[in-house]
């Protein structure tokens, strides 16, 4: 009898290491779930707006420029069921391939939010239909959210740099902070 209990409690142990071992690759298959950038923008503008920095829930886009009619390249984030704001720094007119950095940039805000299930790939439309505060296209931000935007989401972008949202245009600020 204690024989068959000794047999009882390998097979368990057994299968509990079986187990243990079909979990360890889990995380290998594990669905994948990914945020893009779709510039919706027209790429036939001589002021094509091109997607210089965006940030949407912990992703961010930093160093992924996206011209337009392009997307950018997937990134991993983690599953969204609530709507997610995502914000944006568009560059009228910069050359991606440029070394240097834009000498103009605007700011949006999503109209909306967006979210992704577990597995699912999410491609956030970027234009003034989806997206506020392009001046040029008829939308503006207060002046209150773009300075969240500039210095809170994308200080390193606005380093040194004033925004006013009334005109969607970036200025030098002064030595010490002054405009």
């Amino acid at each position: 009898m204690r024989e068959r209990h000794v047999c009882v409690a390998t097979r368990a142990l057994a299968g509990l290491a079986f187990t243990a071992l079909g979990c360890a690759g889990f995380p290998d298959s594990a669905p994948q779930t990914l945020v893009a950038l779709d510039n919706h923008y027209a790429p036939a503008r001589q002021d094509a707006l091109v997607i210089y920095d965006a940030q949407w829930l912990n992703v961010s886009f930093q160093g992924q420029a996206v011209a337009p009619g392009a997307s950018s390249t997937p990134e991993s984030t983690v599953p969204a069921s609530a709507d997610n704001t995502a914000y944006v720094v568009l560059a009228p007119g910069w050359d991606p391939a440029s070394a240097t950095p834009p000498t103009a940039l605007v700011v949006l805000r999503s109209r909306g939010g967006f979210a992704v299930a577990l597995g699912d790939t999410l491609h956030i439309p970027v234009d003034d239909r989806s997206f506020e505060g392009n001046c040029a296209g008829g939308s503006h931000l207060t002046q209150d959210e773009a300075d969240f935007l500039t210095q809170i989401v994308f200080p390193g972008d606005f380093a040194g740099l004033h925004y006013d949202a009334a005109t969607c245009t970036t200025s030098q600020m002064g030595d010490g902070g002054a405009r």
